[in-house]
């Protein structure tokens, strides 16, 4: 009878992780653009072979001489691995040899680190009230990664796969639909810069279409100077165009903040609209957004089509730049699969609804702080479907600082835990629940999960460091003897993490590494906000709608560590968590204390990267003042002009 011991699992565990990270290599050599990835279906059985084999002799020469008893575990995981590479190549055939490679690699991962994690709890001689907490520790560790693990099928799509079931491209310049139908254009803004708002609005007015129209709705702006040149505005490019496609209207007062001013655009729309397109006061579009994307219209039972946030005017600003790759790899690689997958949800700006559709599910939610993404879920709900495009067709403005850059992102991750609290009921199974099919339940309940996921994760890490802690000093015996497989399966897992961060950086147009790291800053930099966020979308209450302003800022001269007391003060409080553990004699053995520091030391990183963050926005600001400065002074005299600019429509986008 086969029997297993946590050591006779060192050299699966092992063999799963050199898997994934060949398999990340091979993609990250591989694959260089997104949905374009040629299938080479004569190497395929000879690539997996290989890739096996390769992973199997990196096993054996990284763990060395073994007892005849761990030979056997060790194949029996090459034969599972090769057989799930088989099943899945025949089986489902959209994935490419990198993929099929990936997921077997995460299936044999996950249950052998599963098997070898409880072994290892239940051979250590720790007394009998830490076993049970960490049995259950891990149970609720392996729910999370599996739950990441199904999302991760989706998101890594454009990784992972090499044929699409869906559209993946909005169609040729030259393809034209058989008929236009009308689409009203909502340009919703409150106390907007008028030249940023004209510049949309300029852009707009050179889109390649005949039957739209633009609805400017001011909402409650209380200053005049800013919404009066916008008025003025619609009327010079209706004079241009010589016919009535913009309409002007300010509103006050208007409840439910952007949310209300799209039902207000609703309402007063033109009664033969079919398509409702939605674009932020910033976003300058192209102008073939509209000619290449209707004919998606064509099919009955589409209801939205969504294209990527992207920006401009970032170069030369590390500030700018880390916010735009930061933002980047999420809108052109994870929301491309998930269309995929038909989990496609609004996100806000750039994006095409049917009429039909808004009416059918009831308008914009006013109580929602991503109002955009709640109605997708609604429109699904009915029956309607939607579609992704990872080409960018509009770019707008990034924040001017950091506080407004973390209002930004608290708002995009509070508003789906209050998605998920309000729409529980539409993702439980059928036939309990309405239409939404089971993949785009699933992505959906994950998305809206993903902040509480991270919560999650930090508590059972602490709770995991304070009960080893308490463990160890109950222990009457030897400190706690920490396998060497874990610090080969944390290189491991560095170099893999390195190579799929670097793949994704690069489907989504980033190549200088540089840059890379920079995004990575500024994603870790949020990391408490995430957290906040995560909580504060539970609550009842009512959340605040906090617009990102579009207004020059001025340079200050405040310590970026002010600016960022909480992240600070964890990322301190880990520091010195960190230190201390290293440095103070605990008993529990240099192993062991070496693995709780690493934990402790990266979540200190990640909360001290908001500081960076906010130093490089404050620099990013003083720059942006002494370049202004500078204009102001070189300017001739009597060139200064204020208020509305008349220029003429352009034709063309630079």
């Amino acid at each position: 009878m086969l029997t297993f011991s946590r050591a006779s699992l060192d050299a699966p565990l092992l063999f799963a992780a050199i898997s994934a990270c060949l398999s990340a290599l091979v993609a990250l050599a591989r694959y260089r653009e997104p949905v374009r990835l040629a299938p080479s279906r004569l190497r395929d059985l000879c690539e997996l072979c290989a890739l096996a084999a390769a992973a199997l002799t990196a096993t054996v020469l990284l763990a060395g001489p073994a007892p005849s008893l761990s030979a056997t575990p060790l194949l029996l995981a090459t034969v599972i691995f090769a057989g799930v590479c088989m099943v899945l190549r025949i089986r489902v055939e959209r994935l490419n040899n990198a993929g099929i490679a990936w997921h077997a690699a995460q299936i044999l991962a996950m249950t052998v680190a599963t098997g070898w994690s409880a072994l290892f709890i239940g051979e250590s001689d720790f007394p009998g009230w830490f076993r049970i907490p960490a049995l259950i520790g891990l149970a609720l560790g392996t729910v999370i990664a599996l739950a990441a693990m199904a999302g991760s099928v989706a998101r890594d799509a454009a990784i992972t796969h090499e044929r699409w079931r869906r559209p993946v491209s909005p169609g040729s310049a030259s393809a034209k639909a058989a008929r236009e139908p009308k689409v009203s254009l909502h340009l919703p803004c409150y106390s907007e810069p008028p030249a940023v708002v004209m510049g949309t609005m300029d852009r707009l007015a050179a889109l390649a279409y005949a039957n739209f129209e633009v609805l400017v709705c001011d909402n409650n702006t209380p200053d005049e100077a800013l919404w009066r040149p916008l008025e003025a505005h619609c009327t010079t490019l209706n004079r241009q165009l010589g016919r009535t496609v913009f309409r002007f209207f300010h509103v006050a007062p208007l409840e439910g903040a952007k949310a209300g001013a799209l039902n207000f655009c609703l309402d007063v729309m033109a009664r033969d609209t079919e398509i409702v397109g939605v674009i932020d006061a910033d976003y300058h579009a192209t102008r073939d957004f509209l000619s290449r994307l209707m004919p998606h219209f064509a099919d009955a039972n589409l209801g939205y089509i969504q294209t990527p946030h992207d920006y401009r005017g970032y170069a030369g600003s590390p500030w700018l730049t880390a916010c735009h790759w930061e933002y980047m790899p999420v809108n052109k690689v994870d929301w491309r699969g998930i269309s995929e997958y038909g989990g496609a949800f609004t996100i806000g700006t750039m994006c095409l609804l049917r009429a039909q559709a808004l009416r059918d599910a009831g308008g914009w939610a006013e109580w929602c702080l991503t109002e955009d993404s709640e109605v997708s879920v609604r429109m699904r709900a009915t029956g309607w479907h939607g579609l992704y495009f990872n080409e960018t067709f509009g770019r707008g403005l990034i924040p001017e600082t950091f506080d407004d850059y973390r209002k930004q992102r608290f708002r995009w991750t509070a508003g789906p835990v209050q998605q998920l609290r309000r729409h529980w009921r539409l993702f439980l199974p059928q036939p309990i629940a309405g239409a939404l099919p089971g993949w785009s339940k699933l992505l959906e309940v994950l998305r809206c999960v993903a902040p509480l996921q991270r919560v999650g994760a930090l508590v059972l890490t602490l709770a995991g460091t304070v009960f080893m802690g308490l463990a160890q000093s109950a222990r009457a015996g030897d400190p706690v003897d920490i396998p060497n497989v874990v610090w080969a399966l944390m290189i491991l897992g560095a170099m893999t993490w390195c190579a799929r961060t670097a793949h994704r950086y690069r489907l989504s147009g980033c190549h200088e590494p540089r840059d890379m790291v920079l995004g990575e800053i500024a994603r870790a930099s949020l990391t408490w906000i995430v957290l906040l966020g995560g909580v504060a979308g539970l609550s009842r209450r009512p959340l605040a709608w906090r617009r990102t302003p579009k207004f020059a800022v001025s340079a200050s001269r405040r310590s970026p560590f002010v600016d960022t007391v909480a992240e600070t003060t964890l990322g301190a409080l880990f520091l010195a968590l960190t230190v201390t553990i290293l440095a103070i004699d605990t008993g529990w053995g240099s192993e062991t204390a070496w693995l709780l520091a690493l934990q402790l030391a990266s979540l200190s990183a990640a909360f001290l990267c908001a500081p960076v963050m906010s130093w490089l926005a404050q620099r990013h600001a003083r720059q942006a003042s002494r370049a202004n400065h500078k204009q102001t002074i070189h300017k001739p005299a009597g060139s200064l002009h204020i208020g509305p600019v008349s220029a003429p429509v352009p034709t063309t986008l630079p």
